[in-house]
């Protein structure tokens, strides 16, 4: 519920069918807003890399 931005970067854009069934599974009732690059590499050659932003304005404990 915290978090309310997620960046994904793709080794390879063909990925997103793969990567938007796992993420299903993560936010079932709705979804952040979602930023999706294709890139040419990524750090230790990896095929993914995601970064998520989480918010807490109304200052009650992010849920872990």
């Amino acid at each position: 519920e915290d978090i309310v931005k997620v960046n994904i970067f793709l080794k390879n854009i063909a990925d997103i069918e793969a990567v938007d069934e796992v993420y299903k599974t993560f936010f079932p009732d709705g979804v952040p807003a979602r930023r999706v690059v294709g890139v040419s590499a990524l750090p230790k050659d990896a095929l993914i890399q995601i970064d998520a932003i989480a918010g807490n304005a109304e200052g009650t404990p992010p849920i872990v």
